[in-house]
């Protein structure tokens, strides 16, 4: 009996410790240590944008708010090596690399990724100067010589707008040419409509003597061609009149 006692005694002392060793917080040994980054965003005169301004370590994993006069503490962050950049709307920064050993020693250089293995130092604590502005509209190109002349499509335009009066000039000469060779048909042609529009009576109408002898009576006289008529000529044409009339009374 006494033994039994004796024994949940001692278990129930040996789970005490046990409990209390695992609750008890652990020892400042074991922490693991915390470092900051420091340094400052500087901006053009008679410029204040710090309102929109964040400090992004590792793009974002810890983040910093600059003070008024532009300094900077972002605090709580491991041995290691990090990104830090100035997230602005308005500016463009160049970011830095700081590398932070396990004894807390700092070290910044420039941020480099075409050659990575290219160490450039720079200063700590941090200075950051506004590199540019950003530009989000793409700017209208202007009207240059040079590309109009190395355009392509440039030289047929000029070629075509030159030889339309070239061509134009050669058809007209062509014309001029071509009425010319067609002008003695023209003056045939011309001729023909006078003669249409303007007959010549002593070749297309009778005489009026053939026609009082074709329906009066006697002989139908033959037609001469016309002649030229002379005072004589129509004094034999009266004589002839007269005697015809006598004959048919």
């Amino acid at each position: 009996m006494n033994i039994l006692i004796l024994w949940c005694l001692f278990y129930s002392i040996l789970t005490g410790i046990t409990t209390s060793s695992s609750s008890s917080p652990p020892s400042s040994s074991n922490k693991i240590p915390l470092y900051t980054i420091e340094g400052q965003v500087v901006f053009p005169l008679g410029e204040n944008v710090l309102d929109n301004i964040r400090i992004l370590v590792d793009e974002g994993l810890y983040i910093g708010i600059p003070r008024v006069d532009g300094t900077f503490v972002v605090s709580g962050i491991p041995s290691g090596s990090y990104i830090v950049s100035v997230n602005s709307p308005f500016h463009i920064f160049e970011p830095a690399r700081v590398d932070i050993n396990t004894k807390g020693k700092i070290r910044a250089r420039a941020v480099n990724f075409i050659e990575p293995g290219k160490v450039v130092t720079m200063k700590y604590p941090l200075r950051f100067e506004s590199h540019t502005k950003p530009n989000y509209f793409q700017k209208r190109e202007e009207y240059n010589l040079i590309d109009i002349l190395s355009n392509p499509t440039f030289f047929p335009i000029i070629l075509a707008v030159i030889s339309i009066p070239l061509i134009l000039i050669f058809l007209k000469q062509q014309q001029a040419m071509q009425n010319m060779q067609d002008a003695p048909e023209i003056q045939d042609t011309v001729q023909r409509l006078n003669n249409f529009i303007q007959p010549n009576y002593n070749n297309n109408f009778p005489d009026i003597i053939d026609w009082l002898i074709t329906h009066v009576g006697g002989a139908r006289r033959i037609r001469s061609p016309p002649e030229e008529t002379t005072d004589s000529d129509s004094k034999q044409k009266r004589k002839k009149f007269k005697r015809a009339k006598n004959q048919t009374d």
